[in-house]
């Protein structure tokens, strides 16, 4: 697996929407360390209204079978300041290994598309990251429609 460092990124990287999706899983690969996919974790980048990256949030040692309620609490907290910005959201999930995806990996799947509906936030993905690559999980059924 070839890992996205800081220095093969894009000389333009700020100014790429993260709507491609090769560009938005080389992003979630870049934020979600090997250590946090380790221990667990939830990363997000939050967008700007171009739907740029401007700020990543990875929220560590998230237990394998983590807490749906506690991953509702962080997108409660932090989707009303995307709103307030007229953003959007990348969100990937790290854990240990596999490219199979579990009952959880579809619940926090499932989570961000509700929480991100609910706030009439653009999610413009949900990837799976563990230490054998990072797997783009299915657009919602509107988006791909």
């Amino acid at each position: 697996m070839t890992c996205m460092t800081f220095e093969n990124l894009p000389v333009n990287i700020k100014e790429l929407p993260l709507t491609d999706r090769r560009l938005a899983a080389d992003v979630i690969d870049l934020i979600i360390s090997g250590e946090a996919r380790a221990d667990g974790c939830l990363g997000i980048m939050v967008c700007d209204e171009h739907d740029r990256g401007v700020l990543p949030i990875v929220l560590s040692d998230v237990p394998h079978d983590g807490d749906i309620e506690a991953v509702a609490t962080l997108f409660d907290l932090v989707l009303p300041l995307v709103v307030e910005r007229g953003g959007s959201l990348l969100v990937g999930r790290g854990r240990p290994r596999g490219g199979v995806l579990n009952d959880v990996d579809r619940a926090w799947h499932q989570q961000a598309i509700d929480s991100c509906a609910a706030h009439d936030v653009p999610l413009l993905g949900f990837y799976l990251a563990t230490r054998d690559g990072v797997f783009p999980l299915p657009e919602p059924l509107a988006a791909a429609s």
